[in-house]
């Protein structure tokens, strides 16, 4: 349950700064034998501790070298909010349009930040 907490509070700081997160720096929280799909189920658990992903996602604050969150945020977006998904990727589409993928990741981490900012408010 530390590294869970650990990866909250990464996405958590960023978010309050306004910034993203390389996976590289999100891998690096882990023990190098820790395997791909458990840190990927921290991620999962991590962003479930911050908010519901049906409301935002934290997740969509980690960048691949092309600035874009990986599959498992648009995987996740998709089964949480697929109404506004299908709205962004068109219905029925395999979801690989990366300019489509750039819009859903910068209004949601616009989201993401508003988030932020408001819990600070309280």
């Amino acid at each position: 349950m530390e590294i869970v907490q650990q990866v909250a509070s990464l996405l958590r700081n960023a978010a309050d700064h306004q910034r993203l997160v390389t996976y590289q720096r999100f891998h690096s929280l882990f023990d190098k034998n820790i395997p791909v799909r458990e840190r990927y189920d921290v991620l999962e658990r991590a962003v479930m501790t911050l908010a519901q992903p049906q409301e935002v996602d934290y997740g969509a604050l980690l960048a691949l070298h092309n600035g874009l969150p990986g599959d498992e945020f648009f995987a996740r977006f998709k089964g949480c909010r697929r109404s506004e998904y299908d709205s962004v990727m068109g219905f029925g589409t395999t979801g690989r349009s990366v300019p489509r993928r750039r819009v859903l990741a910068k209004s949601e981490r616009a989201r993401v930040f508003d988030h932020a900012h408001g819990a600070h408010q309280n």
